[in-house]
């Protein structure tokens, strides 16, 4: 059931997640809809977590549970509409798994949380020639930095 990460673009497909659920036996749902038109709506390279979700939901009036919200993302990753991302100790973010972006990286701040996306192409040759000399065949190849930002650092300055 896992499919290509190079998903189709949903904005130009509003029924795509119905029919990328029912094609993989997957119930088509509001909630699951609007967990991903969250997704639709930010701004590119915005990542959400499930509080976030949760919060944006009930801030629009939808009554869903955090296990209905873990549910939906594990199966949209599983589906390959979101990708995963461990940006934080113990956090889990997602993104749209978009196939038109180029490979990106990602900067974290250990003391907000706030992430800023990088494209470098010199990591993703790195990654590349890496995989390649170990006989992996590359499928995606993210960089993750570490530090605290320019607020963060005027605050604890």
């Amino acid at each position: 059931m896992e499919h290509d990460p190079a998903s189709p673009d949903l904005n130009q497909e509003p029924e795509l997640l119905k029919t990328v659920l029912n094609k993989e036996g997957f119930r088509f749902t509001s909630q699951r809809q609007k967990i991903l038109d969250l997704f639709q709506s930010a701004a590119l390279g915005h990542h959400l977590n499930a509080e976030e979700i949760h919060q944006q939901l009930l801030d629009q009036g939808e009554k869903i549970s955090f296990s209905t919200i873990y549910r939906a993302l594990h199966v949209m990753v599983r589906l390959g509409l979101l990708q995963e991302l461990e940006l934080a100790e113990g956090r889990k973010y997602y993104e749209l798994n978009t196939p038109f972006m180029d490979q990106h990286h990602h900067l974290v701040c250990v003391h907000c949380g706030d992430v800023e996306e990088f494209e470098d192409a010199t990591m993703t040759q790195v990654g590349s020639s890496e995989s390649a000399s170990r006989g992996f065949s590359l499928l995606n190849c993210q960089f993750t930095v570490y530090g605290i930002c320019p607020s963060c650092q005027s605050l604890l300055g």
